[in-house]
């Protein structure tokens, strides 16, 4: 199959390195970017192709589109008319899928929404499209071991971005601020005690259990853990969570109305 793949950035780099550590040969892949090094190198890391020129492309069978949301008319730019046909799956955040294809002017586009942790194969991924709804399944197959794949609609995909997305740096800021909360060791020693019981933590975690019943294994009535619970809960964490996730929104927002002036 042949993929073109239009940006060389860190997503883009998470998303190839995982398909390759699955076994996928990505010998058929074509790596874009404008100065050609960026593209080189990870084609080299991954075992693809890169071009700095597009007039090297032909045909493929769809582009994977990794560039920022405010590139993309930069992008209409390098593409012209080429590839209309074409299948694009999208990894732009804040513009919805009706404007992306407006812009490129094609007719069939997947937005994608991946995280960082897709490199090691255990990323959560979240897809939606109305002009490729026949598409979706074949693509979620095809991103699976990549981790969780989860077919969602442009609505949910903008909001859930902020969990999916950002939260793997949420919870390594809360793994950080955790071990600050001590004095014992020094402060590098209880950043890897803090990131060692965050990994095991998610390890433990299955889709069998709730998040509330794995805190309830660990809690023990009258214990220091549930002292450490209700403090929080009687505090205003919540509401420091729920401020902070309202400020990522309004962020995306701003981002979008920008994009559009």
């Amino acid at each position: 199959m042949s993929v073109l793949v239009l940006g060389a950035g860190k997503m883009v780099g998470a998303i190839l390195k995982g398909l390759k550590n699955s076994g996928e040969d990505l010998s058929d892949w074509t790596i874009f970017s404008p100065s050609g090094v960026s593209a080189k190198s990870l084609a080299h890391l991954v075992g693809a192709k890169s071009i700095s020129r597009l007039s090297e492309v032909s045909s493929v069978n769809w582009v994977l589109l990794g560039c920022k949301p405010q590139q993309l008319h930069e992008v209409k730019e390098l593409i012209g008319n080429k590839f209309q046909d074409q299948l694009f799956v999208s990894l732009l955040a804040a513009l919805p899928e009706e404007e992306q294809i407006k812009t490129l002017g094609v007719k069939s586009l997947i937005r994608m929404m991946p995280n960082l942790p897709v490199e090691y194969n255990s990323g959560v991924i979240l897809l939606s499209s109305f002009s490729a709804n026949s598409k979706l399944q074949t693509y979620k197959s095809l991103f699976s071991v990549l981790g969780e794949v989860m077919v969602v609609n442009d609505e949910e995909l903008e909001e859930l971005t902020l969990l999916t997305g950002s939260g793997p740096a949420l919870f390594y800021e809360f793994a950080l601020s955790l071990s600050r909360s001590f004095k014992s060791l020094g402060v590098t020693e209880r950043e890897v005690l803090s990131s060692l019981v965050l990994q095991g933590a998610g390890i433990s975690i299955n889709k069998e259990k709730s998040l509330q019943s794995l805190i309830d294994s660990v809690t023990s009535k009258g214990g220091v853990t549930k002292a450490i619970l209700d403090h929080w809960r009687e505090g205003s964490f919540q509401k420091v969570i729920d401020g902070g996730t309202d400020a990522g929104k309004l962020r995306a927002k701003l981002i979008k109305d920008s994009l559009r002036n």
